[in-house]
């Protein structure tokens, strides 16, 4: 609607003397914004620069903002902003500028104003607000996500948000809080209360109360949706428990608000992971009957296509709400049947709550839905839409071995080696990826026998090895894997000498793989093998230092993008040390450093296996059981766990 359509009548006196409602208001849109700017810029020598900082000046923080009652100073600048005098409108403006966030509140609000002036400015005001996000008292990482926050895309602020969100609760919660509140965008204003109410309860009382402590006031007088969420959070926070009543009834003003002109308006996909985060809290802290109640009381908020089925239930047995599942396949029937990968689903419930036959049948159900084809039927497909249906067994192999379900995933690996030629790329994918799994659940010997017959045909055709390398496959690997695997399956039956002489012929070929190398470390031998472990282990370590003094040297030169190839750098030499000999101190150091630079599980697996070194047991545990969540189902993951809360219970 163009803004004279909705100009208002001044009097003439007003007319001649200053630019009255209806001149001002046939602007152009652009040209407005641009008297707003210009007018600013002007009376902006009487402040301070117009760039705010998030922390309040003159010592006050941003949660003692004006209350939203008519006397206060805000209030009064935002009613200044639809004044009939140009000159109180632009003094306004500056002075609601010159407050920054102090000011957003009720700017905010002003957007739904009822004078069109009001409400017109107060928009502009709070997208244009120029904000240092970051504050002098938030940890270096925190600060290093916020850095230039506001001049990002809005894509970019969400993915920043994630980061913080996957920090440690006590590091992120200020600057998720600060989001949550001044954020522009609601979506992202959401994100951020709701990554923030993802962290775990799980924690020392006072620490609760702490953060309790910090939301509350960081949230200030704000009324926007997700800080009324945060303020029940913290709630919960300081009384260690969940309030389904407030949950509920703030799930159900979202609910009303979906898809409206509200001023604060809510869309399905928003309500339903606060649902999920709710029923998710609840499950987690022992009221799993009222978790299993409030997912399938909002089922409805899934929308009937695969994929959000598909994300649906993977997060119900992800929480171990696995009825979820069962009556999520009740509702949407036709379409669990058409898919593996909600028949996996299902079956995975069924097994979960005790019913194994009926899980081995529907598993079986799933693998046999797409199956590969027969020679027969193979003749008549083309080549294409072979590779297709291997690719898709392929995947849910993996993501069978994933959820922890490994005898599933190898049949889904075996569904496909049984159609596919062995002289073939399909061939020499899945059995490296089935020989990693079945490496990690310590199967050696089947591994051996799932790499032989593969390498034999390798040595006997050129034509092959030409072909995957083209591909960028890495055929030394193959046979340093076979021979790693088979040196640990001689070690299980005793023949020690022989697992030795493997082990040497594995490390030749990796490419100085140190996991190789830690379980040359870990194997007795005599004297000379002995020298001749160190000696290898002595170079590794060398070469690693000078390749991480390599990455800091290009990174203080402006390579930021190297943060990631140190972070595995550093994260190798920790696990090297801490698995072998060294300064267990330094690995250590290595290894939290590692992790600023990017978590993921295998660094936390790392760090812990550092802590335990150094003798700090309590540590280990706990740091492994954040490597556990980020990869759960991990067999050497739970191995390594078991170990450090053995060696606990022996020291106490």
């Amino acid at each position: 609607m163009g803004l004279q359509s909705i100009a208002r009548t001044a009097s003439p006196e007003a007319a001649s003397s200053k630019s009255s409602k209806v001149d001002r208001l046939t602007f152009l849109p652009g040209l407005f914004l641009s008297l707003v700017f210009v007018s600013s810029v002007f009376v902006s020598n009487l402040y301070a620069e117009s760039d705010t900082d998030v922390s309040a000046e003159n010592g006050s923080s941003e949660s003692e903002s004006p209350t939203a009652s008519p006397s206060s100073e805000v209030h009064q600048l935002i009613e200044r902003l639809g004044a009939e005098s140009y000159a109180t409108r632009v003094r306004a403006r500056a002075q609601l500028q010159h407050l920054g966030l102090e000011a957003f509140d009720e700017l905010h609000a002003a957007q739904n104003h009822s004078d069109i002036e009001v409400e017109m400015a107060s928009r502009y005001l709070v997208s244009s607000l120029m904000v240092s996000w970051a504050k002098d008292t938030d940890p270096k990482p925190v600060k290093r996500v916020l850095h230039e926050y506001g001049s990002q895309s809005e894509v970019e602020r969400g993915s920043r948000i994630m980061r913080l969100g996957q920090m440690e609760p006590s590091m992120s919660v200020d600057a998720l809080v600060r989001l949550t509140r001044f954020e522009t965008s609601p979506q992202l204003s959401e994100m951020a209360a709701l990554e923030l109410m993802k962290q775990s309860m799980v924690m020392d009382a006072d620490v609760r109360r702490g953060m309790s402590d910090k939301i509350a006031s960081g949230l200030g007088d704000s009324d926007r949706p997700p800080t009324e969420w945060l303020r029940v959070y913290a709630q919960d926070l300081a009384a260690g428990k969940y309030s389904p009543d407030a949950w509920n009834e703030l799930i159900a003003v979202q609910r009303e608000r979906i898809d409206t002109e509200s001023a604060h308006p809510a869309t399905r996909k928003s309500v339903l992971e606060l649902v999920q985060i709710c029923a998710s809290r609840s499950a987690d802290l022992g009221n799993r009957d009222e978790a299993i109640r409030l997912a399938t009381e909002h089922l409805d908020l899934i929308q009937p296509t695969s994929p959000k089925l598909i994300d649906a239930a993977t997060w119900a047995i992800d929480h171990e709400l696995h009825p979820v599942v069962l009556n999520l396949r009740g509702q949407f029937r036709r379409m669990f049947d058409e898919k593996p990968v909600l028949l996996y689903a299902a079956a995975e419930a069924l097994q979960k709550q005790g019913d194994v036959t009926g899980a081995e049948s529907m598993a079986t159900a799933a693998l046999k839905k797409e199956p590969m084809p027969t020679k027969e039927q193979a003749e008549k497909m083309s080549d294409a839409a072979k590779q297709d249906l291997a690719q898709a067994h392929l995947d849910m192999a993996k993501r069978l071995q994933k959820r922890g379900q490994f005898e599933w995933s190898l049949r889904e690996f075996d569904e496909i080696l049984q159609s596919v030629d062995l002289a073939s790329w399909e061939s020499a994918i899945v059995r490296l990826s089935a020989s990693r799994m079945l490496g990690e659940l310590q199967q050696h010997q089947k591994v051996v026998d799932m790499l032989q017959p593969f390498v034999d045909r390798l040595d006997k055709d050129e034509k092959l090895r030409m072909g995957l390398q083209r591909r960028g496959l890495n055929l030394k690997l193959i046979r340093s894997d076979l021979e790693f695997h088979a040196a640990l399956a001689l070690a299980e039956s005793g023949k020690r000498s022989e697992s030795r002489e493997k082990l040497a012929l594995a490390y030749a070929k990796s490419g100085r793989n140190i996991d190789i190398l830690i379980e040359m470390y870990k194997t007795d031998g005599n004297d000379e093998w002995r020298r001749e472990v160190k000696r290898h282990l002595a170079l590794v370590t060398r070469s690693n230092e000078q390749d991480i003094e390599k990455i800091r040297k290009q990174i203080r030169s402006g390579r930021v993008s190297a943060q990631g190839e140190l972070s595995e750098l550093l994260n190798n030499y920790a696990w090297l040390i801490a698995n072998t000999e060294g300064d267990y101190e330094k690995a250590l150091r290595y290894s939290l450093e590692s992790l600023t630079l990017r978590i993921d599980g295998a660094k936390y697996d790392t760090c812990a296996r550092c802590y335990f070194a150094v003798g700090q047991i309590e540590n280990a545990i706990k740091t492994q059981k954040k490597a556990i969540k980020l990869m759960p189902h991990s067999p050497p993951l739970e191995r390594q766990l078991a170990e450090f809360e053995k060696a606990l219970a022996e020291k106490q």
